[in-house]
């Protein structure tokens, strides 16, 4: 599992106030995860805008939203397969759009693609692992960490910010392999459990 991500359990009781509200009231996981690439995408542009201190505040307004969603699912008992893939692909987006405007108008290095490319790189394996119903794979890193390298590395300094941009996407490789060899065991288990039931 994440480092951070062992963390849920009091992240979620910690929220679950405010998600028993938001669910009385309600309000979605889906509508939450909504409101968090908006967030993102008015990240980006007040990056793009050269208010890159403004945009890290919408970006981290964002990733407290795909901190709630998740609480809010579980609290209402409203976990869905269409949010699984929805959550998942607007955290990508989010972190996209934010690292867009951040290099085209807050002098930024394209180097910080590497941390977008390393995700998009990590959501396609956990989605073929899902499809092959390999179960919850625990990875040593995740999306926590990645924003940590992610706005770490947009406060610091050439090189410094290149280096942990890297880091970043390598631990995005990391936990791919983590996936990969995960399912690569299960499929050897299913192959061996076929086997004796043919004998």
């Amino acid at each position: 599992m994440s480092l951070l991500y062992r963390f849920k359990p009091q992240k979620d009781s910690y929220l679950r106030s405010i998600a028993a509200r938001l669910g009385g009231a309600g309000i979605t996981a889906n509508e939450v995860t909504a409101l968090g690439l908006c967030l993102a995408l008015g990240s980006g542009l007040l990056a793009y805008r050269g208010h890159l201190y403004a945009g890290l505040g919408f970006f981290a307004a964002s990733a407290v939203c795909d901190a709630l969603d998740g609480s809010l699912a579980r609290a209402s008992n409203k976990q869905t397969e269409f949010g699984l893939y929805f959550d998942g692909i607007a955290d990508r987006f989010s972190e996209l759009f934010f690292v867009i405007g951040a290099v085209l108008g807050a002098n930024v290095p394209p180097s910080a693609f590497v941390v977008v490319g390393g995700a998009f790189a990590l959501l396609f394996v956990r989605a073929y692992g899902h499809e092959q119903k390999w179960g919850a794979t625990p990875t040593t890193f995740g999306r926590p960490e990645r924003l940590a390298f992610l706005i770490v590395g947009v406060l610091c300094p050439t090189p410094i910010n290149t280096l942990l941009f890297v880091a970043a996407g390598l631990c995005c490789v990391f936990s791919c392999a983590q996936i990969l060899a995960h399912g690569n065991s299960i499929q050897g288990e299913r192959c061996e459990s076929g086997l004796h039931r043919g004998t």
